[in-house]
């Protein structure tokens, strides 16, 4: 494909509204541009990342900011490529070569340059690094996405006094809070909108907040099978191309979907797969950098350290990823109980790094690293809250189903007033 076919609007700026994703998007009955795109910097030089996991909408997200510069710039001063198609760093920098003399053939003197999912271009960074050493880039911003969020971010590291103006950014499903904005803007989160929110919250634990899923649910009432087979052949796509073995990938996200909000072990796992803890450990940290899962460690609340030998927790990072993940291995997937301990761990997460504790007998479901309180999920009628107070967790709130009282909170109104 060649990469004018990428950039449709150099024959226009116009042709922008014909791109495949730009069309998808305005067609769609729940649309909603993503809160993130205003933290891109736009300011040369910078070299931005933004990090997500596919279908959740890097792609779309990098177009409409396209589409608005569009209005501000020459159409031959934005360059998007699509990485897929690329195998390694020399491909990669021929591409680029191939735009910068398009650039100078234009008389440009500030670009644009968004290269999307470049996570699977082998030593991709060596270009990036080279053009800017080189000063290709010296007066343009460079964004760049990819899926595989650890990996990405490792590779980022290597690039020190290359950011410039640059910035982080990960792009995660909708959070429920969004989610009501996006679906009922109306909405306040106040005692009287209660009723409205916890409907949304009901469906948001069937959709998720993946612009699919959610689209399909709010046209069809359901999510129909062609949605899901594309969350799949996402998961089998990404594992394949980081070649690991799909079969063992779908081994161990069976036992962790049979197991979600337990505390599991990696020997246990192993066991029963017949493969080593070593395997285990970097297949489970192989689905955590693919944000599919979040990984809950040990917190000493005395110290405030992990433990890194005990049990751990596992939860799926989205609602619908357990109906995928079901489908998939033609496992049951938990109750709606489990499933809401897991929208509270992960969104949690995305504001602080989370763990869990043990008091005594007790466990506490999720645990702030940075304020140390505690979160335990009783989605249940009539939850009565947790008075537990240890070492540096001076508090513990208990997230019910339906529940108001001191420290005692539904899980709908929770989540709709946490900014995640």
């Amino acid at each position: 494909m060649s990469i004018e076919e990428f950039n449709p609007w150099w024959r226009g700026s116009g042709y922008i509204n014909y791109d495949p994703d730009i069309v998808k998007w305005s067609s769609a009955k729940v649309r909603w541009i993503p809160k993130e795109a205003n933290t891109i910097s736009l300011k040369p030089f910078s070299l931005n990342f933004i990090y997500g996991p596919r279908q959740v909408g890097k792609t779309t997200m990098m177009k409409l900011i396209i589409r608005d510069l569009l209005n501000r710039v020459k159409p031959e001063a934005v360059f998007y490529y699509s990485c897929d198609l690329l195998s390694d760093y020399e491909e990669l920098l021929n591409v680029l070569r191939r735009y910068l003399r398009i650039k100078e053939e234009h008389g440009i003197e500030v670009s644009y340059i968004f290269l999307d999912e470049v996570t699977y271009v082998d030593e991709w960074f060596r270009a990036i690094k080279y053009s800017i050493d080189r000063g290709l880039f010296k007066n343009d911003v460079v964004t760049i996405t990819g899926s595989t969020s650890i990996s990405l971010r490792r590779e980022v590291e290597t690039f020190p006094g290359r950011r410039g103006y640059g910035v982080d950014v990960v792009l995660y499903p909708l959070s429920f809070q969004s989610y009501v904005k996006t679906l009922r803007p109306e909405i306040e989160v106040s005692p009287g909108w209660y009723g409205e929110i916890k409907e949304l919250f009901e469906k948001y634990l069937i959709t998720g907040g993946f612009p699919l899923s959610i689209n399909s649910y709010i046209n069809f009432n359901t999510i129909t099978s062609d949605v899901y087979k594309s969350y799949i052949d996402w998961i089998t796509y990404d594992i394949r191309r980081m070649g690991r073995d799909e079969k063992l990938v779908k081994e161990v996200l069976s036992i962790l979907l049979e197991t979600a909000g337990s505390r599991v072990s990696y020997n246990s796992i192993a066991k029963e797969l017949n493969v080593s803890h070593r395997t285990i450990s970097e297949y489970i940290d192989l689905l955590s950098r693919m944000l599919l899962i979040v990984a809950l460690n040990y917190i000493d609340v005395n110290t405030g350290n992990r433990d890194y030998r005990k049990l751990i927790k596992v939860h799926f990072i989205d609602p619908f990823i357990y109906r995928v993940i079901s489908l998939w291995t033609g496992v049951k997937p938990p109750d709606d109980a489990i499933i809401v301990e897991g929208v509270v761990a992960s969104h949690l997460s995305r504001v602080s790094e989370v763990g869990y504790t043990v008091i005594g007998s007790r466990e506490i479901d999720v645990v702030s690293a940075s304020d140390f309180t505690g979160y335990e999920v009783k989605f249940r009628e009539r939850a009565r809250g947790v008075d537990v107070k240890a070492g540096k967790m001076k508090k513990v709130i208990t997230i019910s189903k339906d529940t108001e009282d001191i420290n005692i909170i539904p899980a709908h109104v929770f989540l709709a007033q946490l900014n995640a």
